[in-house]
C-alpha cells in the first residue's frame, strides 16, 4: 500500500502516519508490523492505496495469521490472515463540473437578480469565482480540474467531451483565469456535464481516488439534448448514478435558495445529501467540508472487504465507531473508509498518528484495543 502526502490546508503537520490493513483470523488478532510514513508536510492529509502483492506469502500460527509484512492465509472462510505494508502518501482527483447558466448572474441569497447600484447583493458567480479560486489555492494537492456546462461557445446546451481545465497538479491559477474569463450565459446541461464528466474521469489513469464536484444553482434542463429549457432530471438522475457506480461519487452544492431536486441529485450521486449555500461563506465552507473528505481522511483498499459488516477500524490503537458524524464510515464503495468528525481532524492534524482496518469474522467481537 501507499499513501503519499497531499496539502488540505490544516495549519499543523502530520506526524509520522502509519497504516496497515489487518485481515484478522479467528483467533486473536495477528500483531500488526511497522508500517509507519515518513513525516508529513505542513498542512497535510493522507490517503491509502492498498498494494495486495505486498511481502511473500507468511508462515500460519496457531490462530492463522500471518507473518507482519507478509500477505497471511486467508483460511478455511476466506476471510481470515494477516497482511500489512510499507506506506506512503498519495493525493485525490477532484473534477469540479460547474453550472453557468444564466441564473448564476443572480443573488445567492434570493432567487433575484443584483439590480444595477444594489448594495449586499453578491451575484452567484462572482461568489463562486471567489471561493473557488480560494479552495483551490488552499489545496494544491488535490489535483483539480474543471468543467463548465454548458461548454463555453457551445450554444445554451452542448457540452464538450474534455473539461476546460484538465486534472492536473497546481491548476488554481488556471482555474481562476477560465472562471474569470467566462461568464454564465446559457441553459443547465447537467446530465450532458456529468455524463461528460464520468468518461473523462475514466480516461485519468494515474491510480488516485477520484470525484466530481458539481455546482449548480437550477433544475436541469436540455432534455434529450434538445436545445430549450425543458426539464430533464430523469437523465440526470441516470448520469450521476452512473458516475457514483463508476466509482466517481458526485458531491453537490446548491447555489442560491432554490432546493429543488438537489437531495435526490446528491443521493444518486451517492453522497447522500446536497451542500446549500446561500452566502458566500457558506458557499467556502461548503467547498473547504468536500475538499477535506474527498481524499484527506479516505482510505481506499485494493478489494472490497468479504463482509462489509465485520470491518473495524483502529487509530492508535484504539477502535473506533462506525459513525457518519465522528468515527467512520464507508465512502462511495465498501472498499472505501472515511474518517468522519474529530476521528479524522485529529488525524488530519497529527494528534493521531496510525489507522488500521481489520476485516474480522464472524461471531468475533473486535478487541478495544489491538496491540
Amino acid at each position: 500500500m501507499s499513501i503519499r502526502s497531499t496539502e488540505r490546508g490544516f495549519a499543523a503537520a502530520i506526524a509520522a502516519f502509519g497504516v496497515g490493513l489487518m485481515f484478522s483470523s479467528c483467533g486473536s488478532p495477528g500483531q500488526i508490523g511497522a508500517s509507519s510514513g515518513g513525516g508529513g508536510e505542513t498542512g497535510g492529509s493522507t490517503e491509502v492505496t492498498i498494494n495486495p502483492n505486498a511481502g511473500a506469502p507468511g508462515k500460519a500460527g496457531a490462530d492463522g495469521a500471518g507473518g507482519a509484512g507478509s500477505a497471511g492465509n486467508t483460511g478455511s472462510a476466506g476471510t481470515c490472515g494477516t497482511t500489512t505494508g510499507s506506506t506512503t502518501r498519495a493525493p485525490a482527483d477532484m473534477l469540479i463540473v460547474l453550472d453557468r447558466s444564466l441564473s448564476m448572474t443572480w443573488s445567492i441569497a434570493a432567487d433575484a437578480s443584483c439590480a444595477a447600484g444594489a448594495t449586499n447583493c453578491t451575484d452567484r458567480w462572482t461568489a463562486v469565482k471567489t471561493a473557488v479560486t480560494a479552495t483551490v489555492s488552499a489545496t494544491p494537492s488535490i489535483e483539480w480540474g474543471l468543467e463548465l456546462f454548458a461548454s463555453p461557445n457551445d450554444g445554451n446546451c452542448g457540452v464538450v467531451n474534455a473539461p476546460q481545465v484538465p486534472i492536473a497538479a497546481n491548476t488554481a491559477t488556471t482555474i481562476q483565469a477560465q472562471i474569470a474569463a467566462i461568464g454564465p450565459s446559457s441553459y443547465t446541461p447537467t446530465a450532458a456535464a456529468i455524463n461528460a464528466a464520468t468518461a473523462y474521469l475514466k480516461t485519468v489513469q494515474d491510480g488516485n481516488i477520484k470525484a466530481i464536484l458539481l455546482a449548480t444553482d437550477g433544475e436541469p434542463n436540455c432534455g434529450s439534448g434538445q436545445n430549450s429549457a425543458a426539464s430533464d432530471l430523469p437523465n440526470t438522475l441516470a448520469a450521476l448514478q452512473a458516475a457514483s457506480g463508476a466509482g466517481f461519487p458526485v458531491y453537490v452544492i446548491g447555489i442560491g435558495p432554490s432546493v429543488g431536486n438537489l437531495n435526490n441529485m446528491a443521493q444518486a450521486g451517492g453522497t447522500d445529501t446536497y451542500y446549500p449555500a446561500t452566502s458566500p461563506q457558506q458557499l467556502s465552507d461548503a467547498l473547504t467540508k468536500i475538499s477535506t473528505v474527498v481524499g484527506s481522511c479516505s482510505f481506499a483498499a485494493a478489494s472490497s472487504p468479504p463482509d462489509p459488516t465485520l470491518v473495524s477500524v483502529y487509530v492508535d490503537k484504539q477502535l473506533v465507531p462506525k459513525d457518519a458524524n465522528n468515527g467512520w464510515t464507508f465512502g462511495a464503495t465498501t472498499s472505501t473508509i472515511v474518517l468522519t468528525g474529530s476521528v479524522c481532524a485529529n488525524v488530519m492534524s497529527g494528534a493521531s498518528s496510525q489507522v488500521e482496518i481489520l476485516f474480522g469474522c464472524p461471531n468475533v467481537p473486535p478487541p478495544g484495543v489491538i496491540p
